[in-house]
Parts: structure tokens; sequence; C-alpha cells
């Protein structure tokens, strides 16, 4: 038995391949990985290993129902919910399971960054420019050939984001205000927070079943984050920031 399973789902996602690469590269326990074609997939297929279990849809389900059978298949005492373009903290999986030892009410969510996943470069003059959709001509000498794309994969310096909320009409918000604030409630590197992103969240496997998993009845995706935080704090449960790790999203 693995103590974490990660599950990815993914549906036209070009970096899933690197997303698990990542994960596997990074996790110092057992974890396993469970990747959920969802339908369509384009860009390079990840490498066979031993701990990725891949599984492939002919028709869409939706990236809740997707999530919601990796989670059935799972092997591990844990679940993290990634999306499939991100990239996480060296031991993320150990930091993770550590603090929620003795917690299985808990929902926890590493701090989040951007991810940098490539950069354009011209062919002309070398001048790099922040990823983007396809570049018409190079910002600096107007070179209109292809640019070259030179991946980087790294977290954006000075990206974090500790905190989230979500509004009255339960839209998910960042929580601004809160980033750097020192709560008198926090436990080490462990805080409270109203909400996350859901791009990235843990729990133990069998509360997430026992909540019903993601409701598929609430359209294919979004509001993840907004349904998560609602489920963990109704139910009783405590939803925390991690401050000691971090996951990188693609934006």
């Amino acid at each position: 038995m693995s103590a974490l399973s990660v599950l990815i789902p993914a549906r036209n996602e070009e970096w899933l391949a690197r997303t698990v690469a990542d994960v596997l590269v990074h996790s110092e326990l057992d974890t396993e990985v469970i990747a959920v074609i969802d339908g369509e997939h384009k860009g390079d297929r990840p490498e066979p290993h031993p701990r990725l279990r891949l599984i492939e849809l002919t028709d869409s389900i939706g990236q809740r129902a997707a999530t919601n059978l990796a989670a059935q298949e799972a092997r591990g005492r844990y679940v993290m919910k990634l999306d499939a373009h991100c990239a996480l903290d060296q031991g993320f999986d150990r930091k993770c399971v550590e603090a929620l030892e003795g917690h299985p009410d808990w929902t926890l969510v590493p701090v989040q960054r951007n991810l940098h996943v490539f950069d354009w470069v011209c062919v002309a003059c070398g001048h790099h420019t922040y990823m983007g959709p396809t570049l018409a001509q190079c910002e600096k000498c107007g070179f209109t050939e292809p640019q070259r794309r030179e991946m980087v994969w790294q977290p954006r310096g000075g990206t974090r984001t500790d905190f989230w909320r979500f509004d009255h009409e339960m839209h998910f918000q960042y929580r601004g205000a809160w980033q750097g604030r020192r709560l008198e409630d926090a436990d080490g590197n462990i805080a409270d927070t109203m909400s996350l992103l859901g791009a990235c969240f843990v729990m133990d496997r069998e509360r997430y079943l026992t909540l019903g998993g993601l409701d598929e009845q609430t359209g294919s995706w979004g509001q993840m984050g907004t349904e998560i935080a609602c489920k963990t704090w109704l139910s009783g449960g405590r939803l925390v920031v991690h401050r000691g790790t971090w996951f990188a999203h693609m934006f």
C-alpha cells in the first residue's frame, strides 16, 4: 500500500508527461501516480514507470469524474488531486503525509506558485520572451520567422500564495491581505485557509470517498476549490495550508 496516490485528470494536456515525471522525480516515498487521459490527448505520453498507472478513456467523462475514478483505483492512504500542468517541491509527498498523520479530517494544500514552463527564443538575436501564444515576431529585433521554444519548467521567482477564500457568491478569490501574516493559531508550517485553488489538494482517501469525492452533478470542471473547501469545513474538518512545501501551477 502506498502512502500517497497522486491523481491527475488530463484532457488535451500538453504537459501531462512532464507533470508525471516531475511527481516521480520529486517524491521521496512510494508514491504512485494515477493519470487519467480523459478521451483526448496531445503532447508526449508519459514514460512507463513502476509507480505509474495510466487509465485511457475513449469518451470524455469530465475532470470531476476522472478524478473520482482515479481515487477509486488508488492504493494510497492519502490522495492528492493535481492538475496536469504542475511541478512539485522536493519531498512534497513526505512533507504532506507527515503533516496529515493523526489528522484524518484535514484537507491540506501546499503553497501555490506559478510555473514558468518555457520561453520563446528568437532564432535571430537570441532574445527570450516569457511563455505565451506563438509569437508572430521577436519583440526585440522584429524577426518574423518562427521562434524557438526553450523549456524552463521552474517555479517563477517571486510568486507565492498562502491563502485563498471565496466571496458571498461562492466565487474563488485570492486572500492577498493575509500574505505574510503571522497567525496566532498557526502550528509551525500549518495555518488555516478558507478555500483553495482546486489545482492541488491532499486528504485521506477514505474521507474523500465518504464525502462523495467531487460532485459530478455540478459540472465537469470548475469551482473545485470552493467545493472541497465547503465539504471540508461543513463536515467538521479543517482546511490547512502547508507553508513548508509547494506546488507550481501553469497559468
